[in-house]
């Protein structure tokens, strides 16, 4: 992954991989301002969202594990990434003619900018299927590395397929998909190969049954918008397809590989 114009960002995707780096931010904060370009007032942003700490506190570290400080960081990480889609120097951008889905009301069909962020744990090509988010975590968590789109479609309704499809087309040698029928018929997202990385959910795999295995909590490719989760419902395979989740102009999808995590209140999957 290329790096960004943005320090804090660059800081951020440093701290996800390297974990003595993440101690020493945690012991030592003023080091991030001089040693890594960052100011004032990102070091303080990151230390009170990292840390939950007011400034008069000297060290928060001991009390909590990496990955959770790491979820904190990802918060930032995505406000940031939410805010700013055209920070990135390695950008990927193209004009796509994929046509366009069927007419959908109360969404424009004048076409657009669009946005994808597609995050991937470290370890190349591997397969998740009925994993959990500790196997992805040993492989330095969902949010190690991570590829930008942006895609112009000149008319015509879009959904997250038709971005996907638009990004695999335009630019083949970085992102490709492979999809599985779900239950009710509709192709869910099983593989993304992205920068040459083959990563592999196969909801079709029977652990991702609910009848069958009700608390089941494995990985698999989820989708969001704009930073918020569908209001369809991204469930596995249960949830709503990326096939019929219609976007408006601007808006960003979000590809990430995670397992739902029942100890924070997500429903299994």
């Amino acid at each position: 992954m290329e790096k960004s114009k943005s320090n804090l960002d660059n800081y951020i995707q440093h701290l996800m991989l390297d974990d003595q780096a993440l101690e020493q931010f945690i012991k030592n904060p003023l080091a991030s301002e001089s040693n890594y370009g960052l100011t004032k007032a990102e070091r303080a942003v990151m230390r009170r969202v990292v840390q939950h700490l007011p400034a008069t506190s000297k060290s928060g570290f001991g009390l909590r594990t990496k990955i959770s400080y790491r979820r904190s960081l990802r918060l930032l990480q995505n406000v940031l990434h939410n805010s700013a889609s055209k920070m990135h120097t390695n950008v990927l951008r193209a004009n796509s003619d994929v046509e366009s889905s069927e007419v959908k009301n109360g969404v424009s069909s004048n076409g657009g900018v669009f946005h994808m962020y597609v995050y991937y744990p470290n370890g190349g090509s591997k397969d998740y299927t009925c994993k959990q988010n500790s196997d992805i975590n040993a492989n330095g968590g969902p949010y190690s590395n991570y590829r930008y789109f942006q895609i112009v479609f000149g008319s015509g309704y879009t959904t997250v397929s038709r971005l996907l499809l638009g990004a695999s087309q335009a630019f083949p040698s970085n992102i490709s998909y492979q999809t599985v029928l779900g239950g009710n018929q509709k192709p869910y997202v099983s593989e993304i190969t992205i920068d040459g990385n083959a990563i592999t959910a196969d909801l079709s795999n029977s652990c991702y049954d609910l009848q069958s295995n009700p608390n089941a909590d494995f990985a698999f490719w989820f989708y969001s918008i704009n930073g918020l989760p569908n209001y369809g419902g991204t469930n596995g395979n249960e949830g709503m397809s990326f096939a019929d989740y219609y976007l408006n102009d601007g808006d960003t999808v979000y590809w990430q590989l995670i397992a739902p995590d029942q100890q924070y209140g997500f429903q299994p999957c």
